[in-house]
């Protein structure tokens, strides 16, 4: 007589009540840690391009407009 195999018992978990809150807490601090990444980062390059775009218009005009 064959006997079958017994597989063994995984402990149940118990007390998983806040799992899904600690989970949700850990993406949304991944989330705000990339977002304030992206907003250091393009907050500078956009600043730099701003900076440009200033001196470019501030800069001394030579252009001559004939008199009538």
């Amino acid at each position: 007589m064959l006997i079958p195999e017994s597989k063994p018992e995984l402990p149940a978990l118990k007390n998983q009540k806040g799992q899904t809150f600690v989970e949700f807490i850990l993406v949304l601090m991944i989330l705000a840690t990339i977002s304030f990444g992206f907003m250091k980062g393009f907050s500078h390059l956009i600043g730099a391009r701003w900076e440009v775009m200033l001196k470019i218009i501030a800069r001394p005009n030579t252009i001559e407009f004939p008199s009538n």
